[in-house]
């Protein structure tokens, strides 16, 4: 399977996982700092099971590659968060016991349990596995960079799409990457005072030529804020930037937390 397929189906499993989770509860809490302080410190994500489906640390390290990070950052003042595609839940815990505690994520709470030096959330076959390490969740605060000095072949566009009250959006450059996936990098900049707005290619929207060809885009921006990002082609169908000649599609635009649809905009790249 292609890498980045293989990362949106991993996405797509975690987010499973995550949801499963939060059905878990909880119990009784313990003032014990020792207790306390097996958990405390930063946990990255080392295993995950979904549906009988297990990611292997190969899997793990391209989720990290593409800047889409799972952890788990605890906190000796009670409050936590899970990191998930490098976005942080914020939460509160408290432990039970030096081997059992309760993380109440978004209002649910999820039992945790320590064996072996490794963390581990599970209930009815979903599971993830976290070890000591660092997770740095995206701050989407600017600073973010699609280009890459590793890239096989960058051409500069420059072109605005869209410029409305909800975002601007501009494509950067065409580009071919080290995975020899062809595509644009986008800037989209979040012009609402109170949303975090959801940037995807409609699916089954998007053309070359008048050919379609599948075409992998999704994003999110939180309000007043930017970020690049790069949306690619099937490279089974696009080998070549050259190839990128009359492109047309769908982009839409959906409030992150409520799911529902702010705009639809049709797009075409000379």
């Amino acid at each position: 399977m292609k890498r980045k397929l293989l990362v949106c189906a991993l996405v797509a499993c975690a987010m499973t996982l995550c949801l499963a989770l939060t059905g878990c509860g909880g119990g009784g809490a313990t003032n014990d700092k020792d207790a306390k302080e097996a958990f405390i410190g930063s946990w990255k994500l080392a295993g995950m099971v979904s549906d009988g489906e297990e990611a292997t640390a190969e899997d793990i390290a391209m989720l990290d590659a593409f800047g889409m990070s799972v952890g788990l950052n605890v906190n000796e003042d009670g409050t936590c968060a899970l990191v998930m595609f490098g976005e942080p839940l914020d939460g509160t815990w408290e432990a039970k016991s030096a081997t059992e505690a309760t993380f109440t994520i978004d209002g649910s709470p999820i039992t945790a349990t320590i064996a072996d030096g490794k963390l581990k959330m599970d209930e009815d076959g979903y599971a993830m596995t976290f070890e000591r390490g660092e997770v740095k969740a995206n701050s989407n605060d600017g600073d973010s960079k699609a280009a890459s000095t590793t890239d096989k072949s960058t051409v500069a566009v420059d072109k605005v799409l869209v410029d409305d009250e909800n975002c601007t959006i501009t494509v950067l450059n065409k580009k071919q990457d080290l995975l020899d996936d062809c595509g644009y990098t986008f800037k989209v900049e979040n012009k609402t005072a109170d949303k975090t707005i959801l940037f995807m290619a409609e699916y089954g929207t998007f053309s070359i030529d008048n050919q379609m060809v599948d075409f992998t885009l999704t994003e999110t921006v939180k309000p007043g804020m930017f970020v690049e990002t790069f949306g690619y082609f099937d490279n089974t169908k696009v080998t070549d930037i050259d190839a990128m000649k009359n492109v047309a599609g769908t982009i839409s635009l959906m409030d992150n937390d409520t799911y529902d649809a702010i705009a639809s905009y049709p797009i075409e790249i000379a």
